[in-house]
């Protein structure tokens, strides 16, 4: 026995013995903490476990009883990783306090984390008794915490436990730390993460900024806001610079951002205070198995697992990181592994359960997911899931030899064709060019609810911003109808989609994020230039301003920065740039040797420094490109824009002046553009928004200098300069519907059917369910005698539930006249029962040869003369 062991052995004695005294009364709590528990606490808040641990043995050695105390004493062992010297405290310390349920309670998890699961499940047995006798009304906040951690082990349902123990005993005392903790963790646990960042902040301003409520706090702003939650941490370290967990987390952040250099040295800090921390050595597996380090992995594995060889949070972890980094398969595997290791870890049935879904395999999937939910009802992600599950349920599925697309019904009949089609086009092209076709079929699935679809890919509700996600061979995607598709050209974020599909495939998803988005932007642009992010007068500024560029090494976080939206669009636009960088300088066909490399290694840097370049010197030269790029944006222009508080952001007078001094200054020409109109000056807006597209005329942005240009010519009248603007707009923008919009009705009153046809297109790529664009597109095919085409126009157009059906049944009768008389009658008769004086309509049934057996349930009209509708 080691001098500590014996030092710890003697410290039991004497708790063993003092705390005698107290078996008169063991249900008697101590909330108000004595002097040695205030001194134990104190040193622990600071992490200097070491003296806190030396503190509650020399107290013991004077005779102190203090089960906080002696709580603290084994919080400061497992600190410092001393699990086997913990271990034999929790064993002394529950014969000591037989009966008291929070020194129980903590014996159990002590003994579980030095992986004597035996003991643990003994004690627990024991407690299980004791529960039973005991009445929740006479316990105080202490008390009834440990009973709903207990009742947590004994399989209690969490959201009882949750109202009835934790949320109690926050009434009965505001100022209780672990209280607060229990309940916060349970919601965090279970995804509730507004609840628990009410709660931790109501302890906060209770009970101070404590290591552990900070940490907790971070944990709950994890998932929905990175930035504040990295402020947290960085908090609970100036606190406590020991605090383990928060280190952890720290790392773990960096591991989601693709900072595996980082991440390690977090996680060496990390164990420098605790050797033997189960969590950071799982997270460096994590790390090791990302970048393929086999050996390295299987080693930090075995050491996670060194004091509990069958602790399922080792497992879990690991698989959980390897699937945020869309190694599902890999990630399923270890999900598996903690199952094994605790039949019981819903975490891990919903996680694998999840990771089935992404990968395709619905069935059992949605049989773990469902399964999660029946037994902890309280899980928001899981409830949410079974609710997506329930409107699946409704969709139909339109299949192609290699693609499976699901959609509610009314929209796969109106735009489910096209989908299919534009993904049979993005296949050939490529495909062919990445030298890699996806194995099994790739399944699309479109959400007409936005929060359908953040369900799906997030596993809660929210992810505004997101238009589509891909996991594979498994694509989500807004309905270009929701509010989520936010006006986007869907047919654009199909094809940036199945590009991800095809990358991630090509590597076995190893490519890091910013090279997969920059490839998926990139190949938007090439497919049609007028979509993919473009430049824009913040982007310029932003490259040209020192240490604007986002360094490589932080470019996939900056993309994942999602409470910071304008960095994540200057990302993928810089993510974009810098695969043309890449293809320029090293050739068009240098991108396919790294998508083969990554393959079998992860670690980019290296492939990346083999193939092409280091990454420093892929930073340096990109830096000079992006620069060029920046400079020959309207380069003649003046960039300067007023402080927000200037007085010509509401002085017409003093923007006039300032124009006049400036001619050329792009925020004083769109600025005064839309003042003119607003002031329905069209001759002079005309003048001034005609300069600004003259000078920057790659300028889109909403209320563009083009969108100014048409409005002053339409009301002046001048319809041909009107069109010339839109059209310029409409070339550059693939997210124009306003402009295609009024294009269309211009072209229909010249009968422009070409360009009706290709206008009707574009509107359709941003929103099929328009009604107007199909009419346009019927038209335009009919007078071009392209017949099949306008047939699919008018039957589409039928689905939207069109203004004037009579007509669209009208012009499929004569479509089909001829081909197939039986389907002309039908669409004449239609045509007729919608406005039974529809000469026209009328007139071409009587050319028709007559039916044999004409259809009984509707009339033919009398009258052989109805007027047109």
């Amino acid at each position: 026995m080691s001098p500590q062991s014996r030092s710890s052995a003697r410290f039991l004695r004497t708790v063993a013995a003092a705390a005698m005294l107290m078996a008169a009364a063991p249900g008697v709590a101590q909330d108000d903490l004595s002097y040695y528990a205030r001194g134990a606490m104190k040193r622990m808040h600071g992490g200097d476990y070491a003296a806190a641990e030396a503190w509650c043995e020399k107290a013991a050695n004077y005779g102190v009883a203090d089960p906080a105390m002696v709580a603290m004493h084994l919080d400061a062992e497992i600190a410092q990783g001393k699990y086997e010297e913990a271990a034999e405290t929790a064993a002394a310390a529950a014969e000591a306090f037989d009966g008291y349920v929070p020194i129980q309670v903590k014996v159990i998890e002590v003994l579980r984390a030095a992986g004597k699961e035996d003991d643990a499940a003994a004690v627990l047995q024991s407690l299980d008794a004791l529960a039973k006798k005991l009445n929740p009304k006479t316990l105080n906040a202490t008390e009834l915490t440990a009973l709903g951690r207990a009742a947590l082990l004994l399989g209690g349902e969490p959201k009882m436990v949750l109202s009835r123990f934790f949320q109690k005993a926050r009434q009965a005392d505001p100022e209780n730390l672990d209280a607060h903790l229990a309940a916060a963790q349970l919601a965090i646990e279970k995804a509730d993460y507004t609840l628990a960042a009410k709660i931790l902040n109501e302890a906060r301003a209770r009970i101070g900024p404590r290591p552990a409520i900070l940490y907790q706090q971070a944990r709950a702003y994890s998932a929905s806001d990175r930035r504040r939650s990295a402020s947290l941490i960085d908090e609970a370290l100036r606190t406590n610079p020991n605090h383990v967990p928060s280190l952890v987390l720290r790392a773990e952040h960096a591991l989601d951002a693709e900072d595996f250099t980082g991440a390690r040295e977090t996680l060496d800090e990390a164990r420098a205070i605790n050797p033997r921390h189960p969590e950071a050595w799982a997270l460096e597996a994590a790390v090791a198995e990302i970048l393929d380090e086999d050996e390295r992995a299987r080693t930090a594995r075995a050491k996670a697992l060194e004091a509990w060889p069958k602790n399922p949070v080792v497992d879990f972890l690991i698989g959980e990181k390897l699937s945020q980094h869309r190694r599902f398969t890999e990630g399923s595997e270890f999900l598996r592994r903690a199952i094994e290791a605790d039949p019981d870890h819903l975490g891990a049935r919903k996680a694998l359960g999840q990771n089935l879904l992404r990968l395709g395999h619905d069935e059992e999937g949605w049989k773990l997911i469902g399964a999660v939910q029946a037994a902890d009802k309280y899980d928001v992600e899981t409830y949410n899931l079974m609710l997506l599950h329930d409107h699946l349920e409704s969709f139909e599925t339109i299949e192609s030899g290699r693609f499976v697309v699901r959609m509610t019904p009314g929209e796969a009949a109106v735009y489910g064709p096209r989908v299919i089609e534009l993904l049979e086009e993005a296949g050939a092209t490529l495909e062919r060019k990445y030298g890699f076709q996806p194995e099994g079929r790739v399944v699309v699935d479109f959400f007409p609810d936005q929060q359908d679809f953040a369900i799906r890919t997030l596993g809660f509700p929210g992810g505004i911003g997101l238009l589509g996600a891909c996991f594979g061979n498994v694509i989500a995607m807004n309905s270009p109808g929701s509010a989520g598709a936010m006006g986007s050209n869907w047919e654009s974020t199909l094809w940036h989609e199945f590009c991800h599909t095809v990358t991630l495939g090509a590597t076995r998803s190893r490519i890091p994020r910013w090279l997969t988005e920059g490839i998926s932007v990139h190949e938007e642009r090439q497919r049609d230039p007028s979509c993919g992010h473009k430049m824009t007068p913040d982007f310029r500024r932003r490259i040209l301003e020192d240490e604007g560029l986002i360094p490589i090494a932080k470019l996939s976080a900056a993309l994942t920065a999602f409470n910071d939206p304008k960095t994540i669009d200057f990302a993928y636009f810089q993510a974009s740039i810098l695969v043309e960088y890449m293809l320029e300088e090293f050739g068009e066909t240098s991108l396919r040797p790294v998508l083969d490399d990554l393959r079998t290694n992860a670690d980019v840097e290296a492939v990346l420094a083999r193939r092409m370049a280091t990454v420093e010197e892929l930073d340096e030269g990109f830096a000079g490109y992006a620069v060029v790029l920046a400079e020959k944006i309207a380069p003649d222009a003046d960039w300067e824009v007023p402080e927000p508080g200037s007085s010509l952001r509401n002085d017409p007078g003093a923007l006039e002046d300032y124009l006049e001094e400036h001619p050329d200054s792009i925020w004083a020409l769109w600025a005064y553009s839309w003042f003119l109109i607003g002031e329905r000056e069209w001759e002079d807006a005309r003048e001034t928004a005609t300069k600004l597209v003259r000078l920057f005329p790659e300028f889109i942005d909403d209320h563009n200098g083009y969108e100014a240009l048409a409005r002053a010519c339409r009301n002046l009248g001048d319809v041909e300069a009107e069109r010339d603007a839109l059209r310029e707009w409409a070339k550059r923008d693939g997210e124009a519907a306003e402009a295609l919009e009024r294009l269309i009705e211009i072209d229909l009153e010249d009968e422009n059917w070409p360009a009706i046809e290709d206008d009707a297109r574009r509107l359709l790529a941003i929103n099929p369910l328009l009604r107007s664009p199909h009419r346009a597109l019927g038209l335009a095919a009919q007078q071009q005698d392209k017949g099949p085409e306008a047939i699919r126009a008018y039957e589409t157009l039928l689905h939207l539930d069109p203004v004037n059906p009579a007509d669209a049944h009208y012009r499929l009768g004569q479509l089909y006249a001829g081909d197939d008389d039986a389907r002309a009658k039908r669409h004449l008769l239609e045509a007729l029962e919608e406005a039974p004086r529809f000469r026209a309509a009328h007139r071409l049934l009587l050319d028709l040869p007559p039916d044999e057996d004409p259809p009984r349930d509707i009339p033919v009209p009398d009258d052989p003369e109805p007027a047109a509708p």
